[in-house]
């Protein structure tokens, strides 16, 4: 079975797209000029959106119809993120931050998630 890995030889920063080049069997400079359109891409689209989406007029700030997620300050242990994901949807924040562990240990990908809504979300004030 093949493996993703970083590359030892074709790399410029940490050898991830040399690495995908070496798993996809392409050149590596294409893997690279892939990546950066994308980035470039994202970065043109939010621009583009940021001068064609014209800014509400009204000038009163009206809370929306629906549930915002905030963090929590009551149900805080670190960030607040799993009292807040727990109010959000009516939950215990002990099941929430069970989840989040396993998502840390089984999957990997628990703790990036968690600081992105940390770093995200605004913390609620009750």
């Amino acid at each position: 079975m093949k493996r993703l890995y970083r590359s030892k030889t074709n790399r410029k920063i940490a050898g991830i797209c040399g690495g995908m080049a070496e798993y996809f069997e392409l050149d590596p400079v294409l893997m690279r000029m892939l990546w950066l359109s994308f980035i470039i891409m994202g970065a043109l689209v939010y621009v583009l959106g940021w001068i064609i989406i014209p800014e509400n007029p009204s000038s009163e700030t009206t809370l929306p119809d629906y549930k915002i997620f905030a963090r929590s300050s009551q149900h805080k242990v670190l960030g607040g993120v799993c009292g807040g994901l727990g109010d959000y949807f009516n939950m215990d924040p002990v099941i929430i931050r069970i989840l989040f562990l396993l998502m840390i240990f089984g999957l990997g990908w628990g703790l990036l998630l968690y600081l992105l809504l940390w770093i995200s979300a605004p913390l609620k004030h009750s």
